[in-house]
């Protein structure tokens, strides 16, 4: 593999799972930790009705909320999928949203920090810990 791409794909399977950048780096205890706390904040808003964004929607802050949701990877995207929790401006029904969509934008921008945290780890910036 090209040296200077490794550090780019090695932290591309943070978006399949929470974690596993760090799994595949070898850091087996860290990826355990990331995996519980941010699939675990993920959950709790799906649980607390927190509202799944698109990236189509006609409100602008809709579609920020969606791209910090991007940021769980395939998890987001199963949920758009199956139309889990899927919210438009208008249709909020639970007096729990609020607090689960910040659930879950904290889960995907977590999860973006995990993908930066396995870059950084990758090309030696940050010791082995």
């Amino acid at each position: 593999m090209n040296a200077k791409l490794r550090p780019y794909l090695v932290s591309i399977p943070t978006l399949l799972l929470p974690g596993l950048s760090h799994f595949l780096l070898g850091k087996r205890k860290k990826a355990g930790g990331f995996f519980l706390i941010v699939g675990a904040t993920f959950l709790v808003g799906i649980l607390m009705d927190g509202g799944i964004f698109t990236l189509k929607s006609s409100n602008w802050l809709y579609r920020l909320a969606g791209v910090g949701e991007l940021g769980m990877g395939l998890p987001y995207v199963l949920c758009v999928l199956a139309g889990l929790n899927s919210i438009s401006p208008g249709t909020v029904t639970s007096v729990m949203f609020g607090y689960g969509s910040t659930f879950l934008i904290t889960a995907g921008l977590m999860n973006m920090l995990l993908m930066m945290d396995a870059f950084d780890t990758a090309i030696g910036r940050k010791d082995g810990e």
